[in-house]
């Protein structure tokens, strides 16, 4: 009996050094502070559930692997490269469509590479509304699966060489919306299925002679609302195959001799509000594929006829929003006669046109065409009424007058009321101006110095012979038929 009293003390004993033990280890072990969150090692970032994480992602599934699509949202700051966030891509390596929506000002300050790299099937990425100031070289980690890039409003500032470099799938970039102040050499390297390039919106006012040399696909480049003040050809080397270029709402004040002559296959070129002045006398040399030109809202005062000479292609051109006084058939000839099988237009109105004979082309023509297009862009055109002929024209009404400068089937894209030029001298002319085809063509004024010249080529013609000769010429010869009109009206 006492043996066995012995060993339950022995076992009592030793029973409560260890519950002794484990209450010391249990009052060592440091508490854990809820308030400090941490990223987990390893988690799905299509199911983050933790408020707490800076990034959240929300896609078309949640299953690991299985997502496509993620859209996420960054809504804190004190995100690094190195943030555990970014190898967490690797559960959902199937995504082909990621957008990175930014809510807080300086949350992401760079391009999240570590978490591009994972993603082998990604195709479409979209990051906005960041502070990422500078692109550094090869900052898509030489992505040969991306072929849509879209960074707008992520106050970049500098585009470093070989921003963006050996992306051979490539084919839409978007820049827009951002600081940019120049376009330096090799920013765009190695790109050969770069088709459209979007640079609109910025605070370009350099292009580096050679930046678009890589750019050899290019289709598409827009520039607009920049501050580019000139254009010459070398900056524009390498894009043989662009076929379309807006450079809309810049500071261009003149354009020089083939300055696009590089642009072998362009077809359309909007150089709307800007403030030219001046076009050289082979500006558009070597545009012989170019089908649309628009040059609203600038500040001409004249457009020669040569200027178009070397275009043969050109089915489309706006000059509306001008300041010409006149404009001449032979002019826009190229246009009406390119090429009868398509639609041919010219937009002339918002110019203070003076209301005189040099303008009776644009009677015939439109009694001519049969596009009901150029129709309607020439019974738009206005005229001031020169001061000996203001008795003879009666004060239009509201109705009569329509300075929308807006055609009411205007197909083209290329026009947009809220870029309309504004200049004080032209304004008030145009205010004071009448719907041209609304005075009869009789009592169209003819310059003393036209007078002068008609008559010492044709002598004073007897007035039913030259209307005789009009009507017959009709449809066959517009260009000397005009000539004839104008004799009418004198005579």
């Amino acid at each position: 009996m006492e043996e066995i009293t012995k060993y339950i003390v022995i076992i009592a004993s030793l029973m409560t050094a260890k519950l002794t033990v484990t209450e010391s280890k249990n009052e060592t072990k440091p508490k854990i502070d809820r308030r400090h969150y941490q990223m987990p090692i390893f988690i799905n970032v299509c199911d983050i559930v933790d408020r707490r994480s800076k990034v959240h992602c929300y896609c078309d599934n949640n299953k690991p692997k299985l997502a496509t699509r993620a859209d996420c949202w960054i809504f804190d700051g004190g995100l690094t490269e190195d943030d555990a966030i970014w190898p967490s891509f690797t559960s959902q390596s199937e995504i082909e469509h990621l957008m990175f929506n930014v809510r807080v000002d300086d949350a992401l300050k760079f391009i999240p590479a570590k978490a591009i790299v994972r993603l082998d099937r990604l195709k479409h990425l979209t990051i906005q509304f960041g502070t990422i100031k500078t692109i550094y070289p090869y900052a898509f980690t030489n992505s040969s699966t991306i072929r849509q890039l879209v960074l707008k409003s992520n106050k970049i500032t500098n585009l470093e060489k070989h921003s963006f470099a050996q992306m051979m799938m490539l084919s839409n970039l978007s820049l827009d919306d951002n600081q940019i102040s120049e376009l330096k050499m090799d920013v765009f390297f190695n790109l050969p299925n770069l088709h459209i390039l979007h640079i609109s919106n910025n605070n370009i006012s350099l292009i580096h002679e050679g930046c678009f040399k890589h750019l050899n696909n290019l289709i598409e480049l827009k520039l607009d609302n920049n501050y580019i003040s000139v254009i010459i050809r070398e900056m524009l080397a390498g894009l043989e195959n662009l076929s379309r270029l807006n450079l809309k709402n810049n500071k261009l004040e003149m354009i020089g001799n083939l300055a696009f002559t590089e642009l072998w296959g362009l077809k359309e070129l909007m150089l709307d509000n800007n403030a030219i002045e001046f076009i050289s006398e082979r500006a558009f040399g070597g545009l012989t594929q170019l089908r649309k030109l628009t040059l609203s809202g600038n500040k001409l005062t004249t457009f020669y006829e040569y200027i178009l000479e070397d275009i043969r292609s050109l089915v489309m051109l706006d000059l509306r929003d001008n300041l010409l006084t006149t404009i001449s058939y032979e002019t826009i000839r190229t246009v009406v006669e390119n090429d009868k099988s398509l639609s041919s237009v010219v937009y002339l109105d918002g110019n203070p046109l003076s209301c005189n004979c040099r303008l009776s082309w644009i009677y015939v023509l439109r009694n001519e065409t049969q596009d009901n297009t150029m129709k309607h862009a020439l019974e738009k055109i206005s005229c001031v009424p020169e001061p000996t002929n203001e008795r003879r024209v009666s004060e239009p009404t509201d109705e009569e007058v329509d300075n929308s400068n807006v055609l009411a089937d205007d197909n083209y894209e290329y026009y947009d009321k809220s870029e309309d030029f504004n200049d004080k001298e032209k304004n008030t002319k145009v205010s004071k101006a009448v719907k041209l085809t609304d005075i009869p063509l009789e009592e169209l004024p003819c310059p003393k110095e036209l007078m002068q010249s008609i008559e010492e080529t044709y002598g004073h013609p007897v007035q039913n012979e030259i209307r005789l000769k009009g009507v017959s010429q009709v449809g066959r010869d517009l260009p000397s038929f005009l000539f004839i009109v104008t004799l009418i009206v004198v005579f």
